[in-house]
């Protein structure tokens, strides 16, 4: 029996994800809880989130969230409430307080950071001060998307923030959710020196959850002819790439022989979401809001439209499903590096922001429908990052438990002095 089985010794893991803008790091956080939570038994993973829709996707048993206030990022580490009409420093306080109250609470034998190692405003400083100094320290982890913006904007930030000094000082190890081979993201934001033994890449991050057959899913969808899904992750800032893709479809008329379905994402605007119900009468096309099953929604279709978001992406490749990928222009690199990356490789056609029209994108549509020179397969593209994070989390539980009952057990015997 393993040490997570015993009756009583309850397992506490918790997650933190900034949520600033789109749904990615709470997808991240959200699929590697779920993956734990079914592989430590009796324990529980607390998501700290920061998504205006709240959690979003299912979460299983053994796994729940705290919603602290939205914010918003309006450029490179600029943040500004959301919601809220309380101001900029009360908001901040309110999130600081909240998070450290959780922390002191709950008692996390393991803390996974999402992307921002110090939290926006260095709002997870003080908690990461007060887990440092707990006798039973808990073990912090660092979790990195495969890229984060353009390199040298990354590095002057971090300096800026001290976020170099916080990962020396409070974190025990790296995960980088993506290949080294495909992008280096110790070496392009300077984590590869004094870093290098703390880093661990583990493949991406992709749902695990099955999914129906394109047949199926065809026939539950009641589709008959070419099916083009056309995605926009979370939605809030899907607008303008989706707009064009509808005015692309009046430009080849309701007789193109395509059917499409929107799916907009929860966090577009409600009134955006109506101007392309407007536009889309008249034409073979649905717009939905949100799927529970979106990998079923991708997976029936022969073309699926996306932006170069790090979910969007893998799923795809996971799905091995032929993609038309348009990415954002900013105010971040990451999306344009990405697309660049993978078209590269022949995974996927890529329209970029300056080339983007209604015709141009009505050609693509039916170019990339008949092609079959892509997507190449490439078999370095390892999408079990979930279970890999899931699996490095446990081992470091497992000694965490080991030592700490044998820390107990000598001071039983006598031994009064203090264990970490």
């Amino acid at each position: 029996m393993s040490y997570f089985e015993t009756e009583g010794n309850s397992t506490c893991v918790m997650t933190y994800s900034h949520d600033g803008f789109g749904l990615g790091h709470l997808r991240r956080n959200t699929t590697i809880a779920s993956v734990l939570a079914r592989q430590v038994p009796d324990s529980s993973v607390l998501m700290l989130i920061g998504c205006p829709s709240g959690a979003v996707f299912k979460l299983p048993t053994g796994v729940d969230f705290i919603k602290l206030p939205s914010v918003i990022k309006r450029n490179t580490g600029v943040w500004l409430p959301m919601r809220l009409r309380i101001g900029l420093e009360k908001t901040k306080a309110l999130r600081v307080a909240t998070i450290q109250e959780a922390v002191r609470v709950f008692h996390p034998q393991a803390l996974l950071v999402d992307h921002v190692p110090v939290g926006i405003w260095g709002e997870l400083l003080p908690s990461l001060q007060m887990l440092k100094r707990r006798s039973d320290a808990p073990t912090i982890v660092l979790g990195l998307r495969d890229i984060l913006d353009a390199p040298e904007v990354t590095r002057t930030l971090w300096e800026r923030d001290g976020t170099y000094e916080a990962i020396r000082r409070y974190y025990d190890e790296i995960f980088i959710y993506g290949h080294k081979e495909i992008f280096d993201t110790g070496a392009s934001y300077g984590l590869d020196g004094e870093f290098a033994s703390k880093l661990h890449y583990l493949g991406y991050v992709c749902e695990q959850e099955p999914y129906k057959s394109q047949q199926e899913m065809r026939q539950e969808l009641q589709v008959e002819n070419k099916l083009v899904v056309i995605t926009g992750g979370g939605g809030a800032d899907a607008f303008p790439m989706m707009l064009e893709c509808m005015k692309a479809l009046q430009v080849l008329g309701g007789n193109s022989g395509l059917e499409v379905i929107f799916i907009t994402g929860p966090l577009m605007e409600g009134g955006q979401r109506e101007h392309l119900r407007e536009l889309a009468k008249g034409l073979q096309a649905r717009v939905l809001v949100h799927v529970d099953d979106h990998l079923s929604y991708m997976n029936a279709a022969d073309l699926v439209v996306t932006m170069a978001g790090y979910n969007s992406l893998y799923q795809l490749i996971r799905l091995r499903k032929k993609g038309l990928v348009i990415p954002r222009p900013g105010p971040s690199a990451e999306q344009q590096t990405r697309a660049r990356l993978f078209a590269e490789r022949g995974l996927v056609d890529v329209v970029r922001p300056g080339e983007l029209s209604p015709k141009r994108l009505a050609e693509k549509f039916m170019d990339d429908l008949e092609r079959t020179d892509y997507p190449l397969y490439d078999p370095t593209f390892d999408t079990n990052g979930s279970r890999k994070a899931a699996d490095r989390l446990a081992e470091q539980l497992t000694a965490t438990r080991v030592s700490s009952t044998a820390c107990y057990r000598e001071r039983g015997q006598g031994d009064t002095r203090i264990y970490r």
